[in-house]
């Protein structure tokens, strides 16, 4: 595959297809992305990433010359598929991130990034070991007040429900004020 400067590279969004991910994975913007992915995947994939979603916001698919995404990056407008940024977004790739939709032309890139596996952690320096512990602890716990914060409301909307439900007229029977009595 040859790939010149002014190849058009295109970047879908995509949904992480592991449903857990899904649910608690990280943003793109989350600082878990730039301070734990980066050492595994390095500065310029990493800030690849990052700057996903603001390519997306402008139109979905961003669609960007390699030359022009190069130079934003400061990787000057070399081409190839042995360029500083094609190997950029192979580490994209290499690491599950992101997959070729068409190789060397269009990338599906995943909208959330899973935590980091126990391996991965290990080999981390101790800095950015202690901040993924700090940074995975304010997540769950996010994701636990979020959890509490559903089941709340869940709990009030059925109240509310209720509430609006018409009551059905109780006729009075004899019986019916020994009851409410208590007797």
């Amino acid at each position: 595959m040859v790939m010149e400067n002014r190849t058009v590279l295109t970047f879908n969004l995509v949904e992480h297809p592991d449903a857990r991910v899904q649910r608690v994975g990280f943003d793109l913007t989350d600082p878990y992305v730039e301070h734990c992915w980066g050492p595994v995947l390095g500065p310029t994939s990493t800030l690849l990433l990052r700057r996903m979603p603001l390519l997306w916001a402008e139109r979905e698919p961003a669609t960007i010359t390699h030359n022009e995404l190069s130079k934003t990056f400061g990787l000057g407008g070399s081409g190839g598929e042995n360029s500083k940024l094609m190997r950029s977004i192979d580490r994209l790739v290499q690491f599950r991130l992101a997959t070729w939709a068409v190789p060397g032309r269009s990338l599906d890139v995943r909208r959330q990034a899973p935590g980091l596996s126990p391996g991965q952690v290990e080999r981390l320096p101790e800095w950015s070991k202690r901040l993924h512990e700090r940074l995975l602890d304010e997540r769950v716990n996010g994701l636990l007040e979020r959890d509490e914060n559903a089941a709340k409301v869940a709990t009030i909307t059925a109240r509310l429900d209720r509430l609006q439900r018409p009551r059905a007229i109780e006729t009075m029977t004899p019986a019916t004020p020994a009851r409410a009595a208590g007797r």
